[in-house]
């Protein structure tokens, strides 16, 4: 069901993460993490930007790996393995090292303990590097049932599934709770957290303005995406978290 709904709902949001990601930091990422890379898709669409880059994907589920090393195909520089996230927090596991660009997409509110997640993440940034965060919301109000129209559900299966996703996700001051601490206890990390527009930034505003000049494919991606219902709505149903460590400019 996850994959039936995410391959025809969240497509758009998968790409426009690594858009996104991409030109939040200063320079081209040498290194780039996939947390959560699922069956590879944005592993493969930042190859295509970065041929030079190192890429590493991680994910809990060893039948999408599989699927992942097959639609990237061998390569020295891409590297794929099944792990859960929650491991890279343990202080004895150094074969990842740093990354100058970690995505996390519609998965962490999923983890067992998100801010033990986002917490080890934030110390596997390089200098100047950035972890670009984005999640399901959960509203403040939300009852427990009701699952909002802009999700897309087209059953009664796929209505389950996402007040599952609901029930797990975090809201707006819970993640930003989770973003404050982690900027507390890695002190050469701050964090900004948003909700809905492009990278959380409402359309014309400076910051998207910014972000659409860097990353002139986003045009043609939501231009794709702009005959189907609900996909701008969709927008303002996640979070944006931006992590970015001292030792490098900004954009």
């Amino acid at each position: 069901m996850s994959t039936c709904y995410d391959d025809r709902e969240t497509e758009l949001s998968r790409a426009l993460c690594v858009e996104v990601g991409l030109v939040l930091g200063e320079h081209p990422p040498s290194r780039v993490l996939d947390v959560g890379c699922g069956t590879g898709g944005s592993l493969a669409r930042i190859r295509q930007h970065l041929p030079d880059a190192e890429l590493v994907g991680i994910d809990p589920s060893e039948t999408a790996v599989r699927s992942a090393r097959r639609l990237l195909g061998p390569g020295r520089r891409i590297h794929v393995h099944a792990v859960a996230a929650e491991d890279l927090a343990d202080p004895a596991d150094h074969r990842f090292g740093r990354f100058d660009l970690i995505l996390v997409h519609l998965s962490l509110a999923l983890m067992r303990d998100p801010f033990t997640v986002v917490h080890a993440l934030a110390g596997m940034l390089t200098p100047g590097g950035h972890c670009y965060v984005v999640d399901l919301l959960r509203p403040e109000d939300w009852d427990g049932r009701t699952v909002p129209a802009a999700l897309g559900a087209r059953d009664a299966s796929e209505q389950a599934y996402l007040r599952d996703q609901l029930a797990a996700s975090m809201s707006l001051p819970e993640l930003r709770a989770v973003a404050a601490e982690v900027e507390r206890q890695v002190l050469d990390v701050r964090s900004e957290v948003y909700q809905g527009g492009l990278g959380g930034h409402g359309p014309g505003t400076p910051q998207a303005r910014r972000i659409w000049a860097r990353a002139p494919r986003i045009g043609g991606l939501l231009a794709s995406a702009g005959a189907r219902p609900g996909s701008g709505a969709q927008m303002n149903t996640v979070a944006h978290l931006v992590l970015r460590r001292n030792g490098g400019g900004e954009r």
